[in-house]
């Protein structure tokens, strides 16, 4: 194997890419990252990946999790793709910092647009979403389909590539929000709730990155450990849940990716 690709996802969008990838790539394991959480320290492959997707203008909670156990050995060639639906702020620079703590580095990062933006109900726009808009509109994520030949034929010949981030003003503002949102999302799943509909089928808690979802009499329960990626909302088989009283709208995930790819337990 050459090369070893660890993906989060809550619509599909990150595992989707971590798929193309490996299909012009070849000899590539792909695994959700949610899976190690305990790390990962290097094995026999030439290059390891992380794509994941952009939460505030940064890295959700379990990919910095998964990163500062991340170790690579120092020849090992690591890159990033971070999909986000226009800003991708300073996602990049996080995770080359966490590597350079591990003494490996981020050789190449990416930031693209996500083939499908899934609305995420009920969450509304504060000001600060539309500020970073306006101050983005000029610098915005590329679509991914137009970016993967060129990110291929980088992570393919092992180049390196600085690592992409948003413009100077966005940045400022996104490192100063980023963490203050992550906290806040942590207890946001008090806004899910399950209707008439739930046949106790399980689904939500298989495809939870944080098992923090429990069934409780045959219901759902959350446990305020919420990675925000909305994937029990997104992949109820029954659209029985929603989240502070708005089910979920189309496009609700990625069409390449099922719900058997979404399991995790």
């Amino acid at each position: 194997m050459t090369t070893k690709i660890f993906y989060f996802t809550g619509s599909g969008n990150a595992l989707d890419i971590a798929r193309t990838i490996d299909s012009a790539l070849g000899d590539t394991e792909v695994v959700p990252l949610a899976k190690r959480l305990d790390g990962y320290s290097g094995g026999d492959e030439e290059r390891i990946g992380l794509v994941v997707p952009v939460y505030a203008w940064g890295p959700p909670r379990i990919v910095a999790d998964f990163a500062r156990r991340l170790n690579p050995r120092p020849e090992q060639y690591v890159f990033s793709v971070a999909t986000c639906g226009g800003t991708a702020g300073r996602t990049n620079l996080f995770l080359r910092r966490w590597l350079r703590a591990n003494g490996s580095d981020l050789h190449a990062g990416f930031a693209v647009r996500g083939e499908v933006f899934a609305e995420l109900p009920g969450m509304g726009e504060p000001l600060i979403m539309k500020l970073v808009r306006w101050l983005a509109r000029n610098d915005m994520a590329r679509d991914v389909t137009e970016r993967m030949p060129e990110i291929v034929e980088i992570v393919a010949a092992k180049r390196r590539h600085d690592p992409e981030t948003t413009n100077v003003p966005v940045d400022l503002i996104s490192s100063r929000v980023h963490g203050v949102a992550l906290r806040s999302f942590k207890t946001a799943d008090k806004g899910f709730a399950v209707g008439d509909t739930c046949t106790s089928c399980g689904t939500c808690v298989r495809v939870c990155p944080r098992e923090n979802i429990t069934l409780v009499e045959g219901r759902p329960a959350w446990h305020q450990n919420c990675e925000a990626c909305y994937a029990c909302l997104h992949w109820c088989p029954e659209d029985a849940i929603t989240f502070n009283g708005e089910p979920p709208a189309e496009p609700k995930h990625h069409p390449r990716v099922t719900l058997q790819d979404m399991l995790l337990r």
